[in-house]
């Protein structure tokens, strides 16, 4: 009997507390698969903190538990391709996406990404196997590649379901990494972009790239400051990124008529909605995503190859993996200094 293969990665071991481990279990490869080393690994600010807080997704018993494996962008050099594999070769650069199954033993996966060794298959990507693994074109920096797998979910929402016309005026509330790449691709597609943020310096930046608008939530209400600079031209949509029930609860009651608001956030509390009076009475169009595919990854990744879209400001600092611990406490704790994190395996 052959000795399992276990690699080093990032554990929840219980709410606030991460560490490293080096007793990962490490699965096996099949013809549609690949093995990557991981270079950097980057901490998505909504949905791991909501795990690492012992805030689950899930309410089913026996779906979320600790120990957890979070992460889901891992960047790594292609060690070893399946023989049906035609778009990856060994020495590519690939940003990876959500690991699934059930292959790690007692832990959770959720979604297993802050791992030395990445191995994509059949069992743990859905499917999809390597063709969950994106490669990284010239021009993007590595420490970056894995912004774009965030930018991904943000390019769901926008060519997807709100859609802006070239000089349609949009609203977004909430410029972390997603919130920030929804304003940029709306303005990449010519609509007039005003965004709201409780950081100044996340404002700053939205000006810098072109935001028509910039409402500093945190000393002006956002509804009286939205029609001072709307006038004559309120947003035709609203696309809410905060995941605060709050904030897309106030959306739906102070949205003008016929606007197309967008959910992008992770609510995890509900929110008051009466239909007939929210939706019908005022002709509103809701709508949300989650989640992206590998081809919106590839569309951002030549988006920002192509200077389109401006990220270096997303990525705070670049952590070793062995400081997982003190990345994690970083994040939490300081909320409006780290837009995001990322570790360095190498």
């Amino acid at each position: 009997m052959s000795e399992e293969k276990t690699c080093t990665g990032v554990a929840f071991t219980k709410p606030l507390h991460a560490e490293l481990r080096s007793d990962i279990p490490v699965p096996e490869m099949d013809e549609t698969g690949a093995i990557t080393r991981t270079v950097f690994s980057t901490i998505s600010r909504g949905t791991e903190l909501d795990l690492y807080t012992g805030q689950f997704h899930s309410r089913r018993a026996g779906t979320q538990w600790y120990p957890m494996l979070p992460g889901y962008i891992p960047v790594g050099e292609v060690l070893e391709v399946g023989e049906r594999v035609e778009h990856l070769a060994p020495r590519d650069f690939v940003v990876g996406s959500n690991l699934f199954g059930a292959w790690a033993c007692d832990y959770c996966v959720a979604w297993g990404g802050h791992l030395e060794t990445v191995v994509y298959s059949k069992a743990t990507h859905s499917g999809l196997s390597a063709g969950r693994a994106v490669k990284v074109p010239q021009g993007v920096k590595l420490e970056h590649a894995g912004l774009a797998l965030l930018g991904a979910v943000a390019w769901h929402g926008v060519e997807y379901k709100v859609r802006p016309a070239e000089g349609e005026t949009v609203l977004v509330i909430g410029q972390g990494v997603i919130g920030s790449m929804a304003a940029q691709l709306c303005h990449v597609r010519g609509a007039r972009v005003i965004v709201a943020d409780l950081c100044q310096n996340r404002l700053d930046v939205a000006r810098r790239w072109g935001a028509a608008g910039a409402i500093n939530t945190s000393e002006q209400e956002l509804w009286p400051a939205l029609r001072e600079l709307c006038t004559g031209s309120e947003p035709q949509a609203i696309i809410e990124v905060t995941g605060e029930p709050s904030s897309l609860d106030a959306v739906l009651h102070n949205a003008p008529g016929y606007c197309r608001i967008h959910a992008q956030g992770m609510y995890l509390e509900p929110i008051s909605l009466f239909i007939p009076e929210t939706l019908f009475g005022r002709q509103l169009t809701l709508s949300a995503t989650c989640g992206e595919r590998p081809e919106m990854v590839a569309a951002v990744l030549d988006l920002i190859a192509q200077g389109k879209l401006q990220v270096e400001h997303l990525l705070t600092d670049i952590m070793p993996a062995e400081q997982a611990t003190a990345a994690y406490d970083r994040v939490y704790n300081e909320p409006g200094e780290v837009v995001t994190l990322a570790l360095d395996w190498r």
